[in-house]
């Protein structure tokens, strides 16, 4: 039964009471006056507790980290790798189920006759849950949260405008806006563009590229080239990470959908192949708990960009991350390979951190490439078959990634 003046009518009042008094205001202000603490003679160091030397004490005793700062944002990039390997498919269950109670709950009050605060109370309770349940899931991943939280409490607040008002219809009118924008964000449509794990446009994007623009002399351009990023766990999850305005057809590390089964060529598969071929005579399985890898494509600026854009189209060049359980396993891996499969000869610099330059054999080919340690994780960037010293502008894809950050 649909909401209308006369069930209001003998609850208006407690309305107004309850949905706004009785909770009392929800405005904090600041104490009158500030407590000044007694004064003490005691010097400085005796006033110090115990536990800051007890912690100084511990980070003097703690091993240095290789390249801490690299290690950090390494530490970022391919932590949302792993969730969107790991933990993306329960997340989005979990936050589509919530979504869908608090759908339930505003049916459940549009269907009553009557509209008071403690109908309030429930719509309340139940989109609080809902974002609640959002930005534990989501947060960090993905800005739909924070929108989220907004919107619903913008709805929250015209519904109870309008009830104090005893304009049912428009309380009803306003119910039926916040379903369906509930419904909207729950959607599989809203998820595969805006939530997607296929095509990223959310926090991994931005801390995989590198946002600071070019340095060249002659370039007048202040924006920082696009990215591209074709990505592969351990786990078998793949992904783009993508911000620009195309929708790319092409699966990554795939072929594109509807393409007959035994087509002549597969040049996604094709690419994760030869990341295999490329990477693993440098991959230490000892002591590694996951590895990954990223595919930097140099695909041009947005409006340069086709509609039927395929990053196998511009240059690429990748980067193989394995992360261990501990600095000193990824010292270790990195011991064994110098001892074993991998050589060394000289050193190159990336952006802040300077690489070993190495070279190893990957089937029946010399493959030349650079290799850092940044705390618990390896990589090894641009593998090529032509030597460091004769590359020519081979530099552009990976200027796109964070490992050029200053």
């Amino acid at each position: 039964m649909k909401l209308t003046r006369r069930g209001l009518l003998g609850v208006g009042t407690a309305l107004g009471l309850t949905g706004c008094l009785s909770g009392g205001s929800n405005v904090s202000y600041p104490e009158t006056a500030t407590r000044t603490p007694p004064p003490t003679d005691a010097p400085l160091e005796s006033a110090r507790p115990d536990s800051a030397a007890d912690d100084e004490s511990v980070q003097q005793r703690e091993p240095s980290v290789p390249n801490r700062r690299l290690a950090t944002e390494t530490e970022r990039v391919y932590g949302e790798i792993e969730w969107f390997a790991t933990s993306y498919d329960d997340a989005i269950e979990t936050y589509r189920r919530s979504v869908g109670k608090a759908m339930a709950t505003v049916q459940r009050v549009r269907a009553t006759a009557d509209f008071d605060a403690d109908s309030l109370g429930l719509v309340r309770r139940a989109t609080d849950s809902a974002v609640a349940t959002a930005e534990t899931e989501l947060g960090g991943h993905f800005g739909h949260p924070g929108q989220m939280r907004d919107t619903v409490d913008n709805h929250i607040a015209t519904i109870e405008r309008f009830a104090n008002r005893g304009d049912l219809d428009r309380v009803d009118e306003e119910l039926e806006r916040l379903y369906d924008y509930l419904s909207g964000i729950r959607s599989p449509l809203f998820v595969r563009r805006v939530l997607s794990d296929r095509q990223i446009d959310a926090e991994l994007y931005r801390h995989l590229h590198d946002e600071t623009a070019g340095s060249d002399d002659n370039d007048d351009d202040d924006e920082a080239d696009p990215g591209l990023f074709e990505l592969h766990h351990s786990a078998d999850y793949s992904g783009y990470a993508y911000n620009g305005p195309q929708h790319l057809e092409r699966d990554p590390f795939g072929d594109v959908p509807g393409t007959p089964a035994g087509a002549d060529r597969n040049r996604g598969a094709e690419l994760l192949a030869q990341q295999r071929v490329d990477f693993d005579p440098v991959g230490e399985a000892t002591g590694r708990t996951g590895f990954a890898y990223v595919v930097s494509h140099a695909i041009p600026d947005e409006e340069d960009q086709p509609a039927d854009l395929d990053p196998l189209d511009y240059e690429h060049t990748s980067l193989f991350i394995q992360r261990y359980e501990s600095v000193a396993a990824a010292a270790t891996a990195v011991e064994t390979l110098l001892d074993t499969a991998v050589s060394r000869e000289g050193e190159y610099s990336f952006g802040r951190e300077t690489w070993h330059r190495v070279y190893y054999h990957a089937d029946g080919d010399v493959v030349y490439a650079f290799l850092i340690q940044a705390g618990p994780f390896v990589l090894v960037a641009a593998p090529s078959e032509v030597a460091w010293e004769e590359r020519l502008d081979w530099t552009d894809p990976l200027d796109r990634l964070w490992l050029w950050r200053r």
